[in-house]
């Protein structure tokens, strides 16, 4: 099944056979020239959408709506310039997390087998029990009772 569809798929099915584990992961960012046309916009993640990797989107989207209702408010008889005066005002910020979010990918998605390793490493590390109680006392953290 799926063998027939091309692309990487063949190669990916031919190595699954054999794999010990399987690791996946894919993250797409797409940023929009503008977030409206006319009267209609797009709001939140359909406009601007940071990804998981940034960890703004529902301060953005709060202050994204809190923006849209004051232009609003400044420009009832015209959506349009509201709309414009918004986006202008939001833009800047949204564009700053997409790419924070773009910075700091590699830690949430790693590229490859290895960089996966490495991520995990500090992971494992902190497991070992010697290293366990080190951090305890650097920490100063308490077991519970």
């Amino acid at each position: 099944m799926y063998g027939d569809i091309g692309w990487a798929a063949p190669d990916v099915l031919a190595q699954l056979r054999t794999a010990e584990s399987v690791y996946f992961d894919s993250i797409s960012q797409v940023v929009l020239p503008s977030w409206s046309k006319g009267r209609v916009a797009l709001l939140g993640d359909a406009a601007w959408c940071v990804t998981l990797f940034a960890g703004y989107g529902s301060s953005l989207a709060v202050a994204g709506a809190d923006l849209l209702g004051a232009a609003l408010e400044r420009h009832p008889d015209d959506i349009g310039v509201a709309l414009a005066e918004w986006e202008k005002e939001l833009r800047p910020e949204a564009e700053k997390k997409q790419r924070l979010g773009r910075k700091v990918k590699g830690l949430y998605a790693p590229a490859d087998p290895f960089r996966l390793w490495l991520r995990d490493v500090p992971l494992r590390l902190a497991a070992l029990p010697p290293v366990g109680r080190l951090l305890q006392r650097r920490l100063q953290l308490r077991r519970a009772a």
